[in-house]
């Protein structure tokens, strides 16, 4: 969640830069967009109670990316 969340609160003009050349950095550190569909797939095991407050967590740093 951590590197998700940390993509998600970078300035815009950082996220387009990943965007337009790339992140050499993910290759050591981690594909934050892996780590996004990594969450999704935790959310769908969960019972639908955790599931829930994952989302509601998620959802914030996703309300930050967009």
């Amino acid at each position: 969640m951590r590197l998700w969340k940390d993509y998600a609160r970078r300035p815009e003009g950082q996220l387009w830069d990943d965007h337009e050349r790339g992140n050499v950095h993910w290759y050591c550190c981690g594909d934050p967009f892996e780590a996004r569909a990594l969450l999704d797939m935790v959310m769908q095991a969960l019972s639908p109670g955790t599931a829930r407050e994952l989302r509601q967590i998620v959802s914030r740093f996703d309300a930050a990316w967009h």
